[in-house]
């Protein structure tokens, strides 16, 4: 009878500590969550480096070729040169 009871007693803890491995906040399904975060993460660092390095090529086109910049202060400040016209057509239909 008392190996009954041990080995029921036994089982429960067993079941018990399966349990807790399972939904516990260290448990595997938590492991799983923080490992898909982690994944997700690492895609958005890779996004940003590759955007920091767009803006250093950018940076350095701005510091070293003045037709570039020549360029952006036409389309993006709609600037022109002394003596320049610019002609405003209506949009085609």
């Amino acid at each position: 009878m008392m190996v009954r009871v041990g080995l029921g007693v036994f089982g429960l803890l067993t079941l018990g500590t399966l349990v807790l491995s399972l939904i516990s906040d260290r448990g595997l399904l938590e492991v799983g969550r923080k490992g898909a975060e982690f994944a997700e993460l690492q895609a958005h660092i890779q996004t940003l480096e590759t955007g920091n390095i767009a803006l250093v090529q950018e940076i350095r086109n701005l510091r070293s070729e003045p037709s570039e910049i020549e360029r952006r202060a036409r389309e993006e400040l709609k600037l022109v040169r002394p003596g320049e016209v610019i002609l405003v057509l209506p949009p085609q239909e």
